[in-house]
């Protein structure tokens, strides 16, 4: 009303005054409608934005080798991580940095050289022909065996030749396997059809990949996920399905609904019908174990410890631990969980910083689960010039999967601080701290071919019982196989883990 009154005294009707009043005031709402809009859309893309980056800083452990995805990137709660490749070169050469020691296959005695694990390619054919395709009647060995439990079965697979190919006259007579890949072939970024198998140059190439699900009744083996383990129907006979898993049980969904469902497992787990592990480390001669190197390893350091890690969370109190082991000794990490900064797409200068100038790594799994260990020990760790300190499998675990003497295992100590007055007695003893390094040069990380192996044993299928696993969700998650955050010095445990609902 005041406004109208105040309107009126310049001489207008008040008609004309109040039709201008009223429609200067739509055009000033339509011009704040618009500026509100354009308001609330820069800043819902802004918080986005944000929130897109810190997830990631959060969630990530950052620094992982940058795999190009051969498995599934499903991730745990949306999370994606980096996998490692069950396809291709899986070998990581660990003497590159200009100040390491020319360690190498030459240093080894030459009765001693293994041309199958060289540490710059993969197997070529010949190699493969030559020494992985033994002839091997009946396939003892490559199936699970509680009394060889220390060993994963990878290099028998990898020798494995099936009956049907060793009777065969011709290779092409031997019929075909179909591998149905259930969530498709685009989440495992491989070939379709036998290429796949004829490009890796596998022993047993007579097999073809594919996507299409209306062969599900005719396939000799179907592949899903844990993201879509539930089956679609009831399994024809003579058909394996398989299960496959890489995160650790505390981020991989209940099985409680697939029992008696699954055949197969190919999961990290050394007990897994196929092992899918992050890598493989294979001694040129078990026999050798040591060799001399021509360098010291602690030369030039000057810092103690450090730890590349965004992902502040952890089941087994892992940043904890590292808070406590850093108020006696030098602790420096790098991420989003410390007050160090080393981007990711500068990950080389930050191995470098582990090459030239600290002495330990914390190789800190999320879970404490066994045989869970992962590209944090063998790539930011083995291969590089530092020990690494490991959390996460049992100790037993590492040393099945590790070169002998690589590493420490936080629960060989009483406490962070038991631990950090070792970590001082090594940085003071030269010779006591290059002892860890002797391994360098026995040895290589390998391709595993996961796709050639699980070839040969898709032939296999025919010769060998039918197995089905009765409780998957006791065998991928039952006690003893994770601990939370106990020390694994205080549960009792055997080699054999559930075997009974096998």
């Amino acid at each position: 009303m005041e406004r109208y009154l105040e309107a009126s005294e310049g001489g207008i009707t008040p008609s004309h005054r109040l039709l201008r009043t009223d429609g200067c005031r739509e055009l000033i709402c339509l011009q704040k409608m618009r500026f509100h809009f354009r308001k609330v859309v820069t800043y819902a893309i802004t918080v986005f934005g944000l929130l897109l980056i810190v997830f990631n800083l959060y969630h990530h452990d950052l620094w992982g080798p940058m795999y190009q995805p051969q498995d599934p990137p499903w991730g745990h709660g949306g999370v994606k991580r980096p996998f490692p490749r069950a396809d291709g070169s899986k070998i990581h050469p660990h003497m590159s940095s200009k100040n390491r020691g020319k360690i190498s296959t030459e240093n080894a005695p030459a009765k001693n050289r293994n041309p199958l694990f060289r540490s710059n390619k993969s197997l070529n054919h010949e190699e493969l022909g030559n020494n992985f395709g033994l002839t091997i009647d009946a396939p003892r060995g490559i199936w699970l065996e509680w009394d060889h439990y220390s060993d994963d079965r990878i290099v028998a697979q990898m020798r494995h030749r099936p009956k049907s190919l060793l009777e065969a006259k011709n290779e092409e007579d031997v019929p075909l396997k179909t591998i149905l890949l259930y969530h498709g072939v685009g989440h495992w970024n491989i070939r379709r059809g036998q290429e796949q198998f004829t490009h890796q140059k596998c022993p047993v190439n007579r097999c073809t990949v594919t996507d299409d699900r209306s062969q599900g009744r005719e396939a000799d083996a179907v592949m899903l996920h844990h993201s879509g383990a539930h089956p679609w129907t009831q399994r024809p006979p003579n058909q394996v399905w398989i299960l496959y898993m890489l995160e650790s049980p505390y981020h991989t969904p209940g099985l409680q609904a697939v029992k008696d469902v699954f055949n197969w497992t190919a999961t990290y787990r050394h007990d897994s019908t196929i092992v899918a592990p992050y890598e493989k480390f294979v001694p040129f001669d078990p026999a050798v174990q040591t060799i001399p190197q021509n360098k010291s390893y602690a030369a030039g350091k000057t810092k103690k410890v450090a730890w590349f890690v965004s992902n502040c969370g952890g089941r087994n109190g892992r940043r904890e631990y590292a808070s406590e082991l850093s108020k006696h000794i030098s602790v420096d990490i790098y991420g989003a969980c410390g007050p160090l900064k080393c981007p990711r797409h500068n990950s080389k200068k930050c191995f470098d910083m582990l090459d030239n100038d600290y002495k330990f790594y914390l190789a800190f799994e999320n879970s404490n689960c066994r045989d869970y260990i992962t590209e944090k020990f063998f790539v930011n760790g083995l291969q590089h010039d530092v020990i690494p300190i490991v959390m996460g499998a049992a100790p037993e675990d590492y040393r099945r999967a590790a070169p002998p003497h690589s590493f420490i295992h936080v629960d060989d100590f009483e406490s962070p601080k038991a631990l950090a007055d070792y970590l001082h007695k090594l940085d003071t003893n030269d010779a006591l701290f290059d002892e860890y390094f002797q391994w360098k040069g026995t040895g290589s990380f390998v391709n595993t071919f996961f796709w050639c192996r699980l070839c040969a044993m898709v032939h296999e299928i025919p010769n060998h019982q039918s197995t089905v696993y009765k409780d998957l969700e006791r065998w991928w998650r039952g006690p003893g196989v994770c601990i939370g955050q106990e020390k694994w010095r205080d549960r009792p445990r055997t080699s054999k883990i559930i075997i009974d609902d096998y």
